[in-house]
């Protein structure tokens, strides 16, 4: 058993949780989609990433990523969760938005390295001679979704993927721990500098590109909020109005606010920060508490107790082995 970010996170919010799932191997009462397509999600970033990896340029012709993408009578439960038409049509905008994030950091780095799906870990006996971590006796590990760094290895971009309705902002920098321990494992594992890492989240949309609301009276919507990309929808407007001089997305022109807005809509979102070391620091000491905390129980046999929350506890996968007591499948 090793210790990861998902796993320590998991015993801070319910230790029965936790065992359940990282020391029994309980599967939990139903798999949540949000976790079945981000995991086919990362695998066809993954592919498509080593498509660019084999070409000297980096530049792979749209067609050659169909084969990474699922076939589209794959997964139609997640299609109808998340509103997408077709898997081609929502993955390859995806995959061209983040190959051009990538390759703002290979531009960065000078004779960049590129690894993807990186497995890292840290060993009890490095935790506790170099770093003073007591009592970890299961390794620390994570699996870097794109680490981007120099042949000298003095600078590094740390990336990970997220597949989510909203973006990350400086809260997830500031309160998620899974960039800070990333960060610890590329400083320990590749010697790189905590002032020369940069840590970073790829943001995307869990939905397709729709088509702009065409109204009763003609016009198309103005609404901010609608997930257009901003080319489409002056494609729509032209479509509809043609040449018109008032009804278009010039300058004064009656969809223009509305037009540039929706240029700022992606297929993915690149957010990034270089490595805030005291965060690390206070973030990383917490981790290893953490890990240390379930060691011990392990070892001497400790029970791991129950959370007591109806918010929580209502909607947790593992209710039926965590409170089989409760008539949790509508039984008497």
């Amino acid at each position: 058993m090793a210790h990861s970010n998902s796993s320590l996170n998991c015993f801070t919010s319910c230790m029965k949780k936790y065992e359940l799932s990282y020391i029994n191997h309980i599967p939990p009462d139903k798999t949540s989609p949000h976790l079945v397509f981000g995991a086919m999600a990362h695998e066809v970033l993954e592919k498509a990433g080593r498509l660019r990896d084999e070409i000297n340029d980096g530049v792979v012709d749209r067609e050659a990523y169909y084969p990474v993408i699922p076939s589209e009578v794959l997964y139609p439960e997640l299609k109808e969760y998340f509103g997408i038409n077709n898997w081609q049509g929502y993955f390859i905008p995806v995959i061209q938005e983040v190959a051009e994030h990538e390759e703002f950091w290979r531009k960065g780095i000078a004779k960049p390295i590129v690894e993807r799906e990186v497995k890292l870990q840290i060993s009890p006996e490095v935790a506790l001679n170099r770093y003073g971590w007591k009592g970890v006796t299961q390794p620390m590990v994570g699996v870097i979704d794109l680490l981007i760094y120099n042949q000298e290895r003095t600078i590094a971009c740390i990336l990970d993927y997220k597949f989510s309705t909203k973006r990350k902002t400086q809260d997830n920098f500031d309160h998620d721990s899974q960039l800070y321990l990333y960060a610890l494992l590329v400083h320990t594992n590749y010697g790189i500098p905590y002032n020369n890492i940069h840590i970073g989240y790829i943001d995307i949309p869990k939905m397709s590109f729709d088509r702009p609301i065409l109204l009763k009276n003609g016009t198309l919507s103005r609404s901010k909020s609608q997930n257009v990309s901003g080319e489409l929808y002056k494609k729509s407007v032209i479509a509809v109005h043609g040449n018109d001089p008032y009804y278009n997305c010039d300058p004064g022109g009656y969809y223009e606010d509305v037009y540039n807005e929706l240029l700022n809509n992606q297929a993915a979102y690149m957010n990034t920060r270089y490595l805030d070391t005291e965060v690390m620091r206070y973030t990383c000491d917490d981790l290893f508490t953490t890990a240390r905390m379930i060691d011990t129980m392990t070892r001497e046999g400790l029970p791991f107790c129950r959370r007591y929350d109806a918010y929580s506890c209502a909607g947790c996968d593992y209710l039926s082995h965590c409170k089989p007591w409760l008539s949790v499948h509508g039984e008497d």
